[in-house]
């Protein structure tokens, strides 16, 4: 659940802090940064797959469950962290320069996400799959899906309305459209809380 947490900030918060950066290369944005978490989810994929287990398997090295959940919700920490060093360059780079951050700054934090989901949530479909019993095989899938993506978001839902003050320009609302508008918000306290998730 804490790892999802982080990944569901991709579609939320991320997009948010990127709605203000600079487009990089004329046509990449916050939209189209999500992409980022896919090709890492594909490298990922096949360096964890076929080069990292492959050489632990032949050093008589398996990684328990536990040890892969604590990896990935590790890399979903050090994707919120790096977020926070944007949200704090973003801020500096405004009240120095004037201008805006390119958005490329955001690529670390969905890359550690995509790297993380290899490890978590690969490893919550393994273990509801491979425990249930044949004729509970559904059923386990059903919960997993439940407590990886549905108890998630209801907690984060929970943490932005208790943090939405985090969100407000210097008018009170939560308007945070333009670089002016978003540097009078903290959105980096909400990043903070969600490392301490």
């Amino acid at each position: 659940i804490p790892f999802n947490i982080a990944y569901s900030q991709m579609l939320t918060t991320f997009i948010v802090q990127g709605t203000v950066m600079q487009t990089a290369l004329g046509f990449i944005d916050a939209s189209t940064m999500i992409n980022a978490d896919c090709i890492s989810v594909l490298m990922s994929g096949y360096l964890i797959g076929n080069q990292l287990y492959p050489w632990l398997a032949s050093h008589q090295i398996k990684l328990k469950t536990t040890q892969k959940f604590a990896i990935g919700s590790f890399l979903g920490a050090m994707a919120i962290l790096w977020a926070i060093l944007v949200d704090l360059q973003i801020h500096h780079t405004y009240h120095t320069t004037g201008s805006k951050l390119c958005v490329l700054w955001q690529a670390p934090s969905f890359f550690l996400i995509g790297a993380g989901e290899i490890f978590t949530i690969s490893s919550s479909f393994e273990v509801a799959f491979m425990t249930a019993p044949p004729e509970r095989k559904s059923l386990a899938s059903a919960i997993n899906l439940f407590a990886i993506g549905g108890i998630p978001s209801v907690i984060c839902v929970f943490l932005y309305q208790l943090c939405a003050p985090w969100f407000y320009n210097h008018n009170g609302n939560s308007n945070l459209s333009s670089l002016p508008l978003y540097t009078q918000a903290h959105v980096y306290k909400y990043f903070f809380l969600l490392v301490g998730v």
